[in-house]
Order: C-alpha cells, then structure tokens, then sequence
C-alpha cells in the first residue's frame, strides 16, 4: 500500500471503531498503523510476549526498544 492508501485505510478503521464501538484484533508491523489505531498494545518477539499496555507506555518499554530497535552498536539498526 502506498503512504496515501495506508493512511486512508487507518482513518476508515478508525471510524468504524468509533462509530460502531467495536473491538479490533489485528496483526501487524506497520508501525504507524500500529499506533494510529490501538488502545493496547501486546508485542510478539519469537513467539514470546515481551510487553503488553497503552502505546505510549509500549514505546516506552526499553525491552520493546531493545528488540525491535537493536542496540546501534551491534549491526542491528
């Protein structure tokens, strides 16, 4: 999906979760998705949950910056 596409397509879920008042299960990677849409946050590493909560508290996880970040100085960037 293009950055226009992606976009469009998180406001028009959003608008069906506002609307409707319904929950939503979603997979996935796309960071800005991620975080435009969800009220809590569970993150998968190797099949392993390593954080669960609000987004703001999952951005704050170090565990979570860790895994999905990499430390800099180890070619993981």
């Amino acid at each position: 999906m293009s950055a226009a596409e992606r976009q469009a397509s998180v406001r028009l879920l959003q608008q069906v979760k506002r609307r409707r008042g319904l929950a939503m299960l979603m997979t996935e990677h796309d960071m800005e998705v991620v975080f435009g849409l969800a009220d809590r946050i569970s993150v998968l590493h190797h099949g392993e949950l390593i954080a669960s909560g609000s987004p703001d508290a999952i951005r704050a996880d170090a565990r979570v910056q860790e895994v999905y970040l990499g430390d800099e100085g180890d070619g993981h960037a």
